[in-house]
């Protein structure tokens, strides 16, 4: 949830299903599907085709909130200092629109087994898209993304970063920024310069983070890291077609 509470989400004439499901290639050779995902307890037969019920698939997003809590407990790319409950993780990353990377060539959500128990090795990747600001600045969308360590290198930051740009302007936002990518973590950095983010500012000390104190051998061995402020403007910079 936003700090500024529950803000909807813009209104848009387009669908998702004009994109989804998106389909990549993993570095691996290995096709992924893009489906997006709700706790909704129901929706529309037109959104079945490319969402995926968390109802129906508990163990996707206990699997999810698993991922979320382990990068939580590293201690060194995410603001929070405790893991979250199920009702925590929802509220925080079903409070606007969320995405799941899926292993495997699924034509339909409606196709992907609810019987999977355990998702380390198909669970690939997820992201969530919700207003940044309320009110009359709600048009600014924010994002969080997570990649499975178990599949790591594979080129999957980078599908899911095309992927947030395609979808945004779909949804109905005009822009979209992200507050807080700490310059420690060289990845995300370059990966959203890499795509063409803007950086528009620097919060210096933002973030007191593990890993990054004076003395690597005095525990908690925490440091105060600057973070840098990407932005896309969907209305002067055009998202290329080839993502």
């Amino acid at each position: 949830m936003s700090p500024y509470g529950v803000i909807p989400r813009p209104v848009s004439d387009k669908s998702l299903s004009s994109i989804l499901p998106r389909y990549a290639t993993l570095r691996s050779s290995d096709n992924a599907t893009l489906f997006h995902i709700t706790t909704a307890e129901s929706f529309s037969p037109e959104e079945s085709k490319f969402t995926l019920s968390g109802r129906a698939q508990p163990a996707l997003v206990e699997a999810m909130r698993k991922i979320f809590n382990d990068e939580v407990l590293r201690g060194d790319t995410y603001p929070h200092e405790t893991v979250v409950d199920v009702q925590g993780f929802e509220s925080y990353f079903f409070g606007g629109d969320a995405f799941v990377l899926l292993k495997g060539d699924y034509a339909s959500a409606e196709l992907v087994p609810t019987t999977i128990e355990e998702w380390d090795q198909d669970l690939l990747g997820f992201f969530y898209i919700k207003p940044n600001f309320p009110g009359r600045c709600s048009h600014i969308c924010n994002g969080g993304f997570m990649v499975n360590p178990v599949h790591r290198g594979l080129g999957i930051g980078s599908i899911l970063g095309k992927a947030f740009l395609k979808i945004v302007p779909i949804i109905g936002y005009r822009a979209s920024m992200f507050n807080l990518v700490f310059e420690s973590n060289a990845a995300s950095v370059k990966l959203w310069q890499r795509l063409g983010f803007k950086e528009i500012g620097r919060v210096p000390r933002a973030g007191r983070l593990k890993g990054q104190g004076a003395n690597p051998r005095q525990e908690p061995n925490e440091g105060y890291i600057d973070a840098i402020q990407f932005y896309w403007d969907f209305e002067s910079m055009p998202v290329p077609e080839e993502f």
